[in-house]
């Protein structure tokens, strides 16, 4: 494989059943460090399943995944769940917050599958609360089902990158929001990938946001029937 890509996917294949009209069929992609890629499709043709995928959530058919040049089909379950979190942020649909837990432990979840140290990561979560407006006492002590739909972006922005990532995979993450909301999180993400150095791999049905990206695929190109 390629050295300088970040995740490169070599002659991949999946579908759910043999007669699943369903297929995921890629004969080559990769994505390097420093690069936002958007990939564009219709609700409901394998989005979310791709970057299962990529997370090694699922295993493809055929085909390889590499990341950082580690295959994943090489690895134990727990040495996935470890290599994921040290590596792979994620940022959902709808930021996936657990409502009893107070923005600051929803943030370290990730931490919870490294051997990073739990008061650096603390203090990383403060240090990004500062820059983006969320005070250490709202991190703390609010219920994270109370915050506002900016503060759970940010929020989820935060959770995603506490680990280092190397790359973010974002899963249809501004499908439920209005314009300015849809601006001022892609800002934000967008301005933190570029500070800290971490790929971006969007996926998306929303065709406007084709104008923020530079690297635009379209997923049917990767759906077959």
């Amino acid at each position: 494989m390629n050295s300088k890509n970040l995740i490169e996917i070599k002659n991949l294949e999946f579908y759910w059943n043999n007669q699943d009209e369903f297929k995921i069929q890629i004969n080559d992609f990769s994505i390097q460090t420093n690069e936002k890629k958007l990939i564009l499709g219709k609700s409901g043709i394998g989005k979310s399943t791709f970057l299962n995928l990529i997370c090694g959530m699922i295993s493809p058919r055929a085909g390889d995944i590499y990341i950082l040049s580690q295959n994943l089909s090489s690895l134990k379950a727990w040495e996935l769940d470890k290599f994921r979190s040290e590596n792979i942020g994620v940022i959902f649909q709808e930021f996936n917050l657990l409502d009893h837990l107070s923005p600051l432990n929803n943030i370290l979840l990730p931490c919870y599958f490294t051997n990073k140290d739990l008061n650096k990561s603390k203090e990383r979560a403060f240090l990004f609360g500062k820059k983006l407006n969320l005070n250490k006492d709202l991190l703390i002590k609010s219920n994270s089902k109370d915050l506002s739909t900016g503060q759970k972006q940010r929020i989820s922005i935060i959770r995603s990158i506490i680990n280092k990532p190397k790359i973010i995979l974002a899963d249809e993450p501004t499908s439920s929001l209005d314009f300015d909301n849809k601006n001022s999180f892609l800002k934000l993400l967008f301005d933190i990938c570029n500070a800290e150095k971490i790929s971006l791999l969007m996926v998306s049905h929303d065709l406007n946001l084709k104008n923020k990206f530079k690297d635009v695929i379209a997923f049917e190109s990767f759906y077959k029937s």
